[in-house]
């Protein structure tokens, strides 16, 4: 049911689906130790346009597990900023844009009313996969299972997915969006590279592409509550400050990361 008003929602034009856009960075492919890299953070599709993301939390987990905040700046559709690369392993941005609240009798059509939360990660490897697989174990999280450094073309790629920890069901897809010589012009379905349903949150497939990648998860989570909105609604169905019941939590996760 819940897939079925999101169609009639989307072929009616009046909110994007969630599957059409992602949360992810870009950055260099090689990156070695002492260094800064720059990153640039976005949301949307390459053909469809960018925005750059509203996100309530934007940080660097270094390897030892010390995390500090990005400092960012509006560029190009987009955020751009640096992280620090002190020694070698697994640099992770940890990101979540601001919940927002759908309620499907706003467009006339019976259903669940629906408070959204997108959370992002991005493996930067630094010579080493070490702390690749670090967990706040709060939200959607999709940690690997393998060791990302050297991940090439053929290989395997392995993840469990978590809601506040514990594994949880859902729906996936797995696309490359820059190749290492080119940025890739995705627009249509078709360009999604693996896609599937995973019962206990359980991901593995094969790296069919070099390139940077970007792991698309989608769960629905039965759970009732009250929300209170940070900001207005963009289509003025509610104001900073108001208090909104919601009858689900849909969350998304996003993983981005370099294969050879």
């Amino acid at each position: 049911m819940r897939l079925t008003c999101l169609f009639v929602l989307a072929v009616a034009g009046l909110i994007s689906v969630s599957c059409g856009h992602m949360l992810y960075a870009e950055f260099p492919e090689e990156i070695s130790a002492p260094s800064e890299v720059n990153v640039w953070i976005t949301y949307g599709h390459v053909d469809e346009g960018q925005t750059a993301p509203c996100l309530s939390m934007a940080r660097a987990i270094s390897p030892d597990g010390s995390s500090e905040d990005l400092d960012l700046d509006e560029q190009e559709d987009g955020l751009v900023g640096a992280v620090k690369i002190e020694g070698e392993g697994c640099y992770i941005l940890d990101l979540e844009k601001g919940a927002r609240l759908t309620d499907m009798e706003w467009f006339g059509i019976s259903g669940p009313a629906s408070l959204i939360q997108e959370y992002g990660r991005v493996l930067i490897l630094a010579g080493s996969g070490i702390n690749s697989d670090w967990s706040s174990g709060e939200g959607l999280e999709i940690v690997p299972s393998v060791d990302p450094i050297g991940l090439e073309r053929g290989d395997i790629f392995e993840a469990q997915v978590t809601w506040q920890g514990e594994p949880i069901g859902g729906d996936y897809s797995a696309m490359v969006v820059r190749t290492p010589e080119e940025l890739l012009t995705i627009k249509h379905a078709q360009d999604v590279e693996v896609s599937g349903t995973t019962s206990e949150g359980e991901l593995e497939f094969e790296l069919s592409l070099p390139g940077l990648w970007v792991v698309t998860f989608e769960a629905t989570i039965d759970d009732s509550g009250s929300w209170t909105a940070l900001s207005d609604d963009e289509n003025g169905n509610y104001a900073e400050g108001d208090e909104l019941e919601y009858d689900q939590i849909t969350p998304t996760a996003y993983l981005t990361f370099w294969s050879l």
